[in-house]
């Protein structure tokens, strides 16, 4: 089986190693949970009106892209800004991977229920910063096992919950 680092496993790593292992082996969280549900509304009925919504590359699932002038924006729909930090790795993992197919884009994380949005360049900085996420995304999904259980504020509201704690 081969494993590949996709956007998914490095939002996943920045916030559980265990969930980024699940996620990289194909075992699906739990659909009906309804955190996961709520995430699903609002992918599908924020920004509607924009022309090109959900493109799906190897390793993406891109929520939307679209023009601004001369720019094209890559734009990821997230429930709240809680782990930005994550949905901006994810973001650069796009970025990077639409470079590398010859389109040079900006990408923004879109926080409807905030009314916020974040910018994303990817830069020389910001580039580091990912490949040392992929680095660490890696590790995480070639162990054998899954990573240990360690209890986090996310694990309430988390589609792996019975997984790791039933």
């Amino acid at each position: 089986m081969i494993l590949v680092v996709t956007g998914t496993v490095l939002l996943s790593s920045t916030v559980c190693d265990r969930e980024a292992w699940l996620i990289a082996k194909n075992i699906e969280p739990d659909q009906y949970n309804p955190f996961i549900e709520i995430g699903r509304w609002i992918h599908t009925e924020s920004y509607k009106n924009n022309q090109i919504r959900e493109i799906s590359l190897p390793g993406m699932k891109i929520d939307m892209i679209y023009e601004q002038g001369q720019m094209i924006i890559v734009g990821e729909i997230k429930k709240s800004s809680k782990f930005l930090k994550g949905a901006r790795i994810q973001l650069l993992y796009y970025l990077s991977e639409m470079k590398k197919r010859g389109v040079n884009a900006t990408g923004k994380i879109l926080i409807p229920k905030e009314k916020k949005q974040v910018i994303v360049v990817l830069d020389e900085q910001s580039a580091v910063e990912l490949n040392e996420a992929i680095d660490k995304a890696e590790r995480i999904i070639s162990l054998p096992r899954p990573p240990q259980k360690k209890r986090i504020s996310f694990c309430s509201k988390c589609g792996y919950q019975e997984f790791c704690w039933s």
